[in-house]
């Protein structure tokens, strides 16, 4: 019964909608709909979500070229063959179950896990820096959480939010937790960062009118100081966004494509480690570092601002 009643509740709605829409009736509901947590627009070329019965299916394996984007293979290879194992016996130690303790990394969390953790996880043990100041936290802060407390004189502070409790709690690592927006953050906070530090971006990963990528990429990016390491997640290039989470999922982010057109012909910032490249290029070098994974994919991106490199 729920079945028949869902159908006919759809048919109501593709039927009812149009109206609103011929009817100049849009801009009066839409605010409505609105205030009940859903938008309801109509598939146009005009709007920013696609219509998901027009994409071909070539798009999902034809990876990108990335015209104008120097991948640094030899710098990502150089890191994977002969400085992350440096840290093997600790990265191969972490649990691959939640341990008691809530605030300790586990890996096999289906949230930050696999090459993402311990890529992260190296890169703060190998570069060092002296704050990491992450946009966005969850299981990506407890490992680097965990690689900052080995660290001499690393904080860690995260921009959430939206903080669970753990992350509320505190954590070996956390200097402190700012429980904001990150477009509400002034822009000047980020000064603090120097050579070697760390911004850690995981964000909304859609770009859209006032929101966190925006402010991210067009203020704040820009102003960084040379040296200063960034990471950006859930990136796939030189892919699409996956499949199943466009059309399964509805998960219509667009961060991916601000970042691949903000590195063409890009001189100031160079790219550290690029996880799904790698998985896709070099995926022999990502198995040898880390034998223990059950998969090589990740979503993880890292870039530096070039030293030598000014407003």
């Amino acid at each position: 019964m729920s079945g028949n009643v869902d159908t006919a509740l759809s048919r109501f709605i593709a039927v009812t909608v149009p109206r609103f829409v011929q009817t100049g009736k849009l801009r009066e509901m839409f605010p409505i709909w609105e205030r009940h947590g859903f938008h309801v627009t109509p598939v146009h070329f005009y709007q920013p979500l696609p219509d998901t019965q027009s994409l071909p299916e070539t798009l999902w394996h034809e990876p990108s070229k990335l015209v104008g984007i120097e991948m640094n293979d030899r710098l990502q290879l150089d890191l994977l063959r002969s400085h992350f194992p440096n840290f093997r016996d600790e990265y191969e130690s972490f649990s691959t179950r939640q341990t008691s303790e809530g605030s300790r990394f586990h890996l096999n969390n289906d949230l930050f896990d696999g090459v993402d953790a311990l890529v992260a996880y190296c890169i703060v043990r190998y570069f060092q820096p002296r704050l990491i100041i992450e946009v966005g936290s969850g299981y990506s802060s407890l490992i680097m959480g965990e690689a900052a407390a080995k660290n001499d004189r690393c904080s860690l502070v995260c921009i959430e939010p939206f903080p669970s409790d753990v992350l509320s709690k505190g954590f070996p690592g956390l200097k402190y937790l700012v429980t904001k927006k990150v477009q509400d953050v002034d822009v000047n906070f980020f000064a603090q960062l120097e050579p070697g530090d760390i911004l850690f971006i995981d964000s909304s990963h859609t770009v859209k009118i006032g929101g966190d990528v925006n402010y991210m990429f067009l203020e704040v990016l820009p102003r960084l100081k040379p040296g200063v390491i960034v990471h950006v997640h859930d990136i796939f290039l030189p892919f699409e966004y996956r499949r199943d989470w466009v059309l399964e999922e509805f998960r219509f982010w667009t961060e991916q494509y601000l970042l691949q057109a903000f590195l063409m012909f890009n001189s100031e910032f160079e790219v550290l480690m690029a996880n799904s490249y790698l998985n896709y290029c070099h995926q022999g070098d990502l198995k040898a570092a880390f034998p223990n994974l059950a998969s090589w994919g990740g979503g993880s991106f890292w870039m530096r601002r070039r030293l030598g490199k000014t407003d």
